[in-house]
């Protein structure tokens, strides 16, 4: 039998039902009037973005010497670059990015796959065959860098850990399934620091070590101590990089993982280089040299990049290499290459 305090609750409890049926009839009874109602609340919200206003303190216009002053591209990369390495969500570009979806080499080669196939197989005739690399492919870069401290020994002096990434992706061939045919691994350790001096403005010293990654007869790497010194002109920015090549084992032994991956790669790639960039408006045109300077038998390489403006953020990039090094894979054969595309950050 029930209660009266038993029946008071079961009515309290079944009160809320019609209330809320009403309240649901009312919703659907709107979203059937508008339809974009129910997805309001999916969808990027319309309009401007909001924006207020900070003070920012950027580096003084009386820090940068007179020829620094002359490239307001170069003043803008190093204010920006000090704000944003201040922020733990910004990885700094450290060489141009870019991808160039079409380039032509004149010397496309299978001669350390085929030595590959020969040391596994044990027949000293094994080969790809027809179905090799192709002279087209596609050539992208990826560099950035990270700054681990600053003014370390006054003003504008900075450690910064770099890594560069460059593919050669055979992204046509689809005889021996697109592969990615060479990638050189490029990680640095920079000391950099800006100077007060008439003709060197500012010098670098890195730890570098490079390496495609690779096993057996296909592995290639060396490491080097990079000396670098750069001048500011009316006319450009100049820099010139020496490096030593810390020793290795010397055997010339392709599967022996401890001997040197590349024998007399100084011989092709010389003590050094040389690079010229000339910005022109929107443009910037550089050149850069390498030279082992053995007049008896010289080896060197050249190349020649055009970039150009296509919309506020995205250059157009014409390349253009002709020599020896172009990769770790082919550093001691010569190559030359033709390539266009895009580039999404450059020197300046």
């Amino acid at each position: 039998m029930l209660t009266r305090a038993s029946l008071m609750c079961i009515l309290l409890c079944f009160l809320p039902l019609p209330v809320m049926a009403a309240a649901t009839s009312s919703v659907t009874e709107a979203e059937e009037d508008d339809p974009e109602a129910s997805l309001g609340s999916l969808l990027p919200e319309s309009g401007p973005v909001r924006t207020e206003t900070r003070k920012v303190e950027v580096v003084a216009e009386e820090e940068f010497n007179r020829a620094i002053r002359r490239l307001p591209q170069l003043v803008e990369k190093i204010r920006i670059e000090r704000l944003a390495a201040d922020s733990r969500f910004v990885l700094l570009p450290h060489r141009p990015n870019y991808v160039l979806p079409l380039t032509w080499q004149s010397s496309p080669s299978d001669r350390e796959v085929d030595k590959l196939l020969q040391n596994i197989t044990g027949n000293p005739t094994a080969s790809r065959g027809d179905e090799g690399n192709d002279h087209l492919e596609a050539v992208f870069q990826l560099s950035i860098k990270y700054q681990l401290a600053s003014d370390i020994i006054g003003k504008h002096s900075r450690i910064d850990v770099a890594y560069t990434n460059r593919s050669f992706w055979q992204a046509y061939n689809e005889d021996i399934s697109r592969p990615f045919r060479e990638t050189n691994h490029e990680p640095e350790l920079i000391f950099s620091w800006q100077t007060r001096n008439k003709y060197v403005d500012y010098f670098s010293l890195a730890l570098n070590h490079q390496s495609n990654g690779q096993t057996s007869s296909l592995s290639r790497s060396w490491n080097r101590v990079i000396f670098e010194a750069g001048s500011v002109t009316r006319q450009g920015i100049i820099s010139a990089k020496l490096w030593w090549r810390m020793p290795e084992k010397s055997g010339a032994d392709p599967l022996d993982p401890t001997d040197d991956d590349n024998p007399r790669i100084e011989h092709y790639m010389g003590p050094g280089e040389l690079r010229y960039l000339y910005p022109y408006g929107q443009h910037n045109l550089t050149v850069m040299l390498r030279n082992n300077f053995k007049w008896d038998d010289n080896r060197g390489a050249i190349e020649l990049g055009w970039t150009f403006p296509l919309t506020p953020r995205i250059k157009g990039y014409v390349h253009y290499f002709n020599g020896y090094g172009e990769s770790l894979i082919d550093y001691d054969r010569h190559q030359q290459r033709f390539g266009v595309g895009v580039s999404l950050s450059d020197w300046l």
